[in-house]
């Protein structure tokens, strides 16, 4: 029988040694691999350690900012908080004077209304006792021209 290159079985011992050989390589890219992690694992962690160490100088950074804001805040607000008393009380105080001065107004008015009130009172009491006067009077010519009296 005739066997070609290409069909010919090989002796167990040359694909026992072939496949010693593949695993030595395999074992030998294994071992590489593991090395290749290692230092990939080495860098990445000091990588992500200085990372962390930028974000927590950040932090503390962005926690003092935020302290510098909300202290300027509350300081805006206790002034604010100070100048709306300040408008509040003169604002107050403003009402309380032009009350005063508004009561003051109408007492003067009333009593002005009062003196009106007694003025007119007497010239109406004068007027009914000129009426009156007059009224007698015209009895008296009427009661002289109907020949009543004499």
């Amino acid at each position: 029988m005739a066997t070609t290159v290409l069909n010919m079985p090989e002796a167990p011992e040359i694909r026992l040694a072939r496949l010693e050989s593949d695993v030595a390589h395999i074992q030998s890219d294994v071992t590489d691999i593991k090395i290749d992690l290692r230092e990939l694992r080495s860098e990445t962690h000091g990588e992500f350690k200085a990372v962390r160490t930028e974000i927590s100088g950040l932090r503390t950074e962005m926690q003092g900012e935020f302290k510098a804001v909300r202290t300027e805040i509350s300081g805006l607000r206790t002034e604010m908080q100070d100048e709306f008393r300040a408008v509040r009380t003169e604002m107050q105080d403003e009402f309380r004077a032009v009350r005063t001065e508004t009561q003051g107004e109408f007492r003067a008015v009333r009593t002005e209304i009062s003196g009106l009130r007694t003025e007119v009172s007497k010239h109406l009491w004068a007027l009914a006792g000129l009426l009156v006067t007059l009224f007698l009077a015209m009895g008296g010519m009427m009661a002289r021209g109907f020949g009543w009296i004499q």
